[in-house]
């Protein structure tokens, strides 16, 4: 039987940021700044701030930046004392592991490589290219759905025409407090997508989800099938994330993103 406590969180964090190209020949795209604070902060601060103790984030090769984020305190200088009090205050609040994905096969294979930790446990999963501001936050708000409904819950958005083709899209029945999602097809055609709302970066997941997801070490693995698969067996619902998104994968993004949190830190800080 499923744990339905929600007290995991994965991060994949794998991925070769191809559009960031090439300052991630050498930098994980998750340790790139928006202002003063690397992409994958807000991802953990996020997990943290539901009440989520447990955190697996999915590295590849050559991305021991990321550990050292969130382990290295005690060697910074005491004038940026303010800043490492949030970071601290992450550390002790949560178990943050890592986990090695030695190759870049899609977020669907980070996840089956949790399988063994997580065990029969409910969990969300943040996409931190991804970076939403909002109040409550993005899992806050799938899991007033996750609670009522179980199943799997993920987040969704309105997508301009030209992102169609790029994104995972859900076909619902728009019920009172969710999409209840009927089916899910990983980057249509536009002449074929059932219709312009996308996937965005957040779920929350029961455990059953790990049958679904292809064992295949060829190729990437994506999400989107896996869920499509379990519409068979599992609820499947969705919500619109409210708060201001930013595709922080690409250089505009990352811009934008940056721009926006100087402009709000205090407050971002402070809420969000």
């Amino acid at each position: 039987m499923s744990n339905k406590n929600l007290n995991w969180a994965v991060i994949p964090c794998a991925g070769l940021g191809t559009r960031l190209m090439p300052v991630t020949r050498s930098v994980p795209k998750a340790m790139l700044p928006v202002g003063n604070y690397p992409i994958i902060h807000f991802a953990v601060k996020e997990a943290i701030s539901i009440g989520i103790e447990n955190i697996l984030i999915i590295i590849g090769d050559g991305m021991d930046t990321l550990r050292s984020y969130f382990s290295e305190i005690e060697n910074m200088p005491e004038s940026l004392d303010e800043e490492n009090i949030n970071i601290e205050e992450m550390i002790k609040s949560s178990d943050i592991r890592f986990l090695l994905q030695e190759k870049p096969l899609g977020v669907g294979h980070a996840i089956k490589l949790t399988k063994r930790i997580i065990g029969d446990n409910s969990f969300a999963v943040i996409l931190p290219d991804d970076l939403i501001f909002s109040k409550p936050n993005s899992l806050q708000q799938l899991k007033k759905i996750y609670d009522k409904h179980g199943g799997h819950v993920i987040g969704l958005n309105e997508l301009k025409k030209n992102e169609i083709e790029k994104k995972g899209i859900v076909d619902f029945n728009k019920e009172k407090d969710r999409y209840k999602i009927t089916d899910l097809v990983e980057k249509p055609k536009i002449s074929e997508a059932p219709s312009s709302t996308g996937i965005l970066g957040r779920y929350i997941l029961d455990y059953s989800i790990f049958d679904q997801i292809d064992d295949s070490d060829e190729g990437e693995t994506n999400l989107t099938d896996a869920l499509s698969l379990s519409l068979k067996s599992s609820e499947v619902s969705g919500k619109i994330l409210e708060g201001y998104h930013f595709d922080t994968g690409n250089p505009n993004g990352l811009v934008k993103a940056s721009n926006f949190f100087l402009k709000n830190s205090k407050l971002i800080l402070e809420k969000y």
